[in-house]
């Protein structure tokens, strides 16, 4: 049995694939546990990682964060400096998150929803090629039986990942239609069909006309919405309308006590003309000049 102090252990190595991490309450469950029985059923998994010098979980991390929140507790004696592990050697880190990315499937706190996804994409970002079948294909086998899922769960945990992929490939689609490529040749460069490149590029060239149209519309309507206002507009009521409009007032300096009479004009008038002229000269002079103008029309 090898023992190892659980100092020289990185707690935070990317070997950890949990999508949310550890479980604190599981934790403690087992530090529990651990105070009671002195040992765990199955040993943590600690790995020497010779690229970059440091020992890493591979299997284990609430195990040995059990130890570390014991030990934290100053009523229980803990030995930290001969923690039973198992051990082995990798020489890259990527070998070391290959090997820890299926270690929860048979035993272990259950893998939650995220976690066989997470799982997937650090198996790409570490090693591409041996987890795709081309650029835009995940292999669907091998991932399968790295992480230790069923293919139902495969579906499910993948489905964004394989999303992803789609969209990068319908991108370099258009990219590569752009520079006159025909449709086989295309097909050619991604790795599908002629029939998808065309369904793909059809679909977006529908698209593309429904917009079209729909902005059409959206500028005819608001051409419609504008005329309608203009319309509106003239034909409302200019702020002379009154001089045309408004019937004989009585003169304001009227009273009932008696009047002066108004001095007879020294030209032939009309009443009507007499009364027009009695009320252009209560405006004031820009008024007087714009009545006199309309008058003269």
């Amino acid at each position: 049995m090898n023992t190892i102090a659980l100092s020289k252990i990185n707690l935070e190595a990317p070997t950890q694939l949990r999508a949310l991490g550890e479980s604190v309450s599981h934790i403690e469950d087992l530090a529990h546990s651990f105070a009671d029985t002195g040992s765990f059923k199955e040993l943590p998994w600690v790995a020497l990682v010779k690229e970059t010098n440091e020992y890493v979980p591979i299997d284990g991390f609430h195990r040995l964060n059990a130890i570390d929140w014991l030990a934290k507790q100053s009523d229980i004696p803990v030995d930290l400096e001969h923690v039973a592990i198992r051990y082995s050697e990798f020489d890259t880190m990527s070998e070391a998150i290959i090997a820890a990315a299926g270690v929860n499937a048979t035993h272990g706190l259950k893998r939650k929803k995220g976690d066989i996804q997470n799982a997937i994409r650090k198996l790409l970002e570490v090693d591409t090629t041996r987890f795709m079948k081309s650029k835009y294909q995940l292999d669907k086998a091998t991932i399968i039986q790295v992480v230790g899922c069923s293919d139902r769960m495969y579906q499910q945990e993948s489905k964004s990942v394989r999303e992803d992929l789609e969209a990068a490939r319908t991108l370099d689609i258009f990219k590569l239609h752009d520079t006159g490529l025909s449709h086989r040749e295309i097909a050619e460069r991604v790795g599908c069909g002629d029939r998808t490149v065309g369904n793909i590029l059809g679909a977006q060239k529908t698209h593309n006309a429904e917009n079209a149209q729909s902005k059409n519309e959206q500028q005819e309507g608001q051409h419609e919405e504008i005329t309608t206002g203009t319309d509106t507009e003239d034909s409302a009521p200019s702020i002379f309308t009154h001089i045309t409009e408004a019937g004989v007032v009585d003169c304001p300096w009227e009273t009932d006590e008696e009047q002066e009479e108004a001095p007879e004009p020294s030209f032939s008038e009309t009443n009507a003309e007499a009364r027009i002229r009695l009320f252009i000269e209560d405006l004031s002079e820009e008024e007087k000049a714009y009545a006199l103008k309309l008058l003269a029309v």
